[in-house]
């Protein structure tokens, strides 16, 4: 779920102060639940989100088909509805974040390899960052550091003398169907925890984004240094009764073809929550 301050950002503040369209769609987000015990978990959460100023409701099943014609909502028992919420386009979005760092002096470098963490360690008294040091033995000074490397934080981490970092990467896959009639870019996202999938409206047809009840390592080992925008080899065995299971909460995809099934690399921590690691009185890293 999205908090208003969030919303804000992507459909108001970055358009107006830079000019760029961050592809905002304020089309709101459903979280199924079909069990419960995740309808008592939901209900829990919900009540905590409202406290915090996100408008979240509970809304029935018949509802939920309303805001989503072509689910299969029988065994749905409620569905926890954000209007507010929504997705921007990661491209546009990121090109707003930068124009508008750069608005206020933030200097940005690209193809920059960084090899770890300058410090300082005097003889008395506590040890601090006072910058990064690049691949090529120059370095940019700074006194805070933030570790948002994605799936190399955990390397990142050791280099800079950070060790146990639980962050690793694994094979995450979504698929997207070809085009359906009468399927709305309008619709909302819709979450479903017992069915391990995500649903949105993509391109005329719709995505179906897939997780794993145990996910898949990917290089354990290390990421490579050099990897970027790469896809993995599906392993369709593995990944058909995830498959089977999303399709039965949207029937129709099963008559129409498939566009892509795509793997790629995701980094997740163990139990899905951000990790906040405090090192030296100026550097934190955040993955």
């Amino acid at each position: 779920m999205v908090s208003n301050v969030y919303a804000e950002l992507y459909r108001d503040i970055l358009p107006n102060e830079t000019g760029l369209d961050t592809g905002w769609m304020g089309i709101g987000f459903i979280e199924l639940a079909c069990d419960p015990d995740r309808l008592e978990s939901f209900r829990r959460i919900a009540a905590f989100n409202r406290f915090l100023g996100v408008d979240v409701s509970e809304i029935t099943a018949a509802e939920v088909a309303e805001h989503f014609p072509i689910l299969e909502t029988s065994d749905i028992l409620a569905g926890f509805h954000v209007p507010t919420d929504g997705r921007a386009n990661p491209t546009d979005a990121t090109m707003a974040l930068a124009k508008g760092a750069r608005q206020r002096g933030v200097k940005i470098y690209e193809d920059t390899p960084v090899a770890g963490v300058m410090t300082h360690r005097p003889k008395v008294g506590i040890p601090s960052v006072n910058g990064i040091t690049l691949s090529d033995g120059t370095g940019i000074p700074a006194n805070v550091v933030v570790n948002c490397t994605g799936m190399w934080a955990r390397q990142f981490g050791e280099a800079c003398g950070v060790h146990n970092l639980p962050n690793q990467a694994a094979e995450h896959y979504y698929l997207i169907t070809e085009s359906i009639p009468d399927v709305d870019p309008s619709w909302p996202v819709v979450e479903d925890a017992s069915k391990c999938v995500y649903i949105r409206p993509e391109g005329g047809g719709l995505m179906l984004g897939l997780f794993e009840r145990e996910g898949a390592p990917w290089k354990p080992e290390g990421i490579p240094s050099d990897f970027n925008f790469g896809e993995i080899t599906p392993d369709w065995d593995r990944m058909m009764p995830y498959l089977e299971d999303a399709m039965s909460r949207v029937p129709v995809v099963q008559n129409y073809g498939i566009k892509s099934l795509f793997c790629g690399p995701e980094s997740f921590t163990p139990d899905n929550n951000p990790m906040c690691v405090h090192t030296f009185d100026f550097s934190i890293y955040f993955v």
